[in-house]
């Protein structure tokens, strides 16, 4: 078992982490550096059935990179957290691309996306669920632990997907398994 310490908002914070955990954060790290240094991503040894993720990339506690999807688009869950994570250390529009010098410092967490069910509001959502937002062809994803009041996760929703607040939506929770390293 694999523990990983990090520091945030000033607390020391650990998760001790299982092989299959500590193996998707070993891979998206790889990637993220694979991905700065302009090297070959990593080549899974070993192939579970595919997921959707998002992998999120933060330094000194903030968000540099956050990509990913609620659908799967390769063969398998280590494939999904390799692109999830070069995506995010250098296309996500929101951040510049990742620099070799952020490397010494980062840390990730991989959202693996285990079940996405419609809601007909906020009301109950707990920091553990994230939330989807679907207008039209719009689509705002607030993920799991990002914020605590579900009002302003759906503000966030509405931000993210770029419509305005109050547009007719679909609403989803979102569950799923989060790991960082």
């Amino acid at each position: 078992m694999m523990v990983v310490t990090w520091l945030m908002a000033g607390v020391i914070l650990q998760q001790r982490l299982n092989p299959d955990e500590a193996r998707l954060v070993r891979i998206a790290r790889q990637a993220v550096t694979a991905s700065v240094q302009q090297t070959s991503l990593p080549v899974p040894d070993e192939a579970s059935a595919p997921a959707a993720v998002f992998v999120t990339i933060e330094i000194g506690g903030k968000v540099r990179g956050c990509r990913g999807g609620l659908e799967t688009r390769s063969h398998s869950l280590e494939e999904e957290v390799i692109h999830a994570a070069q995506s995010a250390s250098s296309h996500d529009p929101r951040y510049e691309p990742l620099k070799a010098s952020d490397l010494k410092e980062f840390k990730v967490t991989v959202t693996v996306i285990d079940r996405v069910e419609p809601v007909g509001s906020v009301d109950g959502l707990r920091p553990e669920d994230g939330l989807v937002l679907k207008a039209g062809d719009a689509t705002g994803v607030v993920l799991p632990f990002e914020g605590r009041a579900p009002a302003t996760r759906l503000q966030w929703a509405f931000r993210k997907a770029g419509v305005p607040v109050g547009t007719p939506a679909l609403l989803f929770r979102m569950t799923a398994r989060r790991v960082r390293g």
